[in-house]
C-alpha cells in the first residue's frame, strides 16, 4: 500500500494532505513532547523499583537502639549505607564483655521482617550483589588486653571456618594490631568494626583500617559467630527480630 508501485495511491495521497498541513505538524510535535515525557517517568520509574521502594521503606523505619544490658547505643545508619538490624551484648559467665550490634542491607532487613531467623542467617552471608557486605560493631564494656580479646573473637571464629586454620592468625593479627596502637588495651568505650564479605574480614579499631583478613569463607564464618545456632549473643538475634519482624517491608 505505500511502495512506489502502491495499489491505491489515494491512500497515500490522503495522509500527507491530512500530517502535512502546519495544524497537523504542530499536533504531532505534541505527540512527540507527551513521548519524550513519558519515557522519562518510565525510567525515574525503572530507577525507583523494587530495590529504591525496599531502600525507602527501610530509611523511614530505622531507628537508633539503645542495648538493653550495656546502655550502648548505635547509630541507625553506617556512612556506608549499611542500616542497623539490632543490637546485643556478649556476656563470659556475669562480665558484660561488650555490646555488639549488626549492619546489613535492605535485603538482610526484608528477611527480618518476615519473622525468619534462619533467612536473615542466610541473607547476611550470602553476600549476594544485593547484599555484598554485613558488618558487626563491638564497644568494649570490661578492658581487656589485645592478646585476650583478639584471641578471644579467633576462638568463636575458628570452628566455624572451613579453610586452613593458620589463617586465622592473620585476623587476631589485625585485633591485636589495632589495640596496641592505642596502649595494648582494649578499654571500656574501644569499638571494633569487622565488614564481612565474600573476600574476608576487614578489621578497624576505633575507626582506624587494620587491614583485611582475605580468605574467602572467613566472612561467612564470622557472621555465623553472631548468626548460627550457637551464636555468642542470643540477646543480637533478638533484637534483630524484635526490631524488624514488625515492619512490612514485602
Amino acid at each position: 500500500f505505500l511502495d512506489d508501485d502502491a495499489v491505491s495511491p489515494t491512500l497515500v495521497s490522503s495522509c500527507m494532505d491530512n500530517w502535512s498541513n502546519p495544524q497537523a505538524k504542530a499536533i504531532a510535535a505534541s505527540l512527540l513532547e507527551l513521548g519524550d515525557s513519558s519515557d522519562e517517568t518510565s525510567d525515574k520509574q525503572d530507577d525507583e523499583g523494587p530495590s529504591s521502594s525496599l531502600q525507602n521503606a527501610v530509611e523511614s523505619n530505622m531507628k537508633s537502639i539503645q542495648e538493653y544490658a550495656t546502655s550502648v547505643t548505635f547509630v541507625p545508619k553506617l556512612e556506608d549505607g549499611l542500616y542497623l538490624a539490632g543490637a546485643g551484648v556478649r556476656k563470659k559467665s556475669i562480665v558484660k564483655v561488650y555490646a555488639v550490634a549488626m549492619y546489613s542491607s535492605p535485603v538482610v532487613l526484608q528477611a527480618l521482617s518476615k519473622g525468619s531467623k534462619s533467612a536473615m542467617h542466610n541473607a547476611a552471608r550470602s553476600f549476594s550483589p544485593d547484599s555484598p557486605l554485613t558488618t558487626f560493631v563491638l564497644e568494649m564494656t570490661y578492658s581487656a588486653g589485645a592478646e585476650k580479646i583478639a584471641g578471644a573473637i579467633a576462638e568463636s571464629v575458628k570452628p566455624r571456618y572451613n579453610g586452613n586454620p593458620t589463617d586465622i592468625n592473620e585476623l587476631e593479627a589485625l585485633i591485636v594490631k589495632g589495640v596496641n596502637m592505642k596502649g595494648g588495651q582494649a578499654s571500656k568505650g574501644t569499638t571494633f568494626r569487622f565488614d564481612c564479605s565474600q573476600d574476608g574480614v576487614r578489621v578497624s579499631v576505633d575507626g582506624s583500617d587494620q587491614g583485611m583478613a582475605a580468605f574467602e569463607g572467613m566472612g561467612g564464618a564470622f557472621v555465623d559467630v553472631f548468626l548460627d545456632d550457637n551464636a555468642v549473643s542470643p540477646s543480637l538475634i533478638d533484637s534483630c527480630v524484635e526490631t524488624w519482624s514488625k515492619v512490612s517491608l514485602h
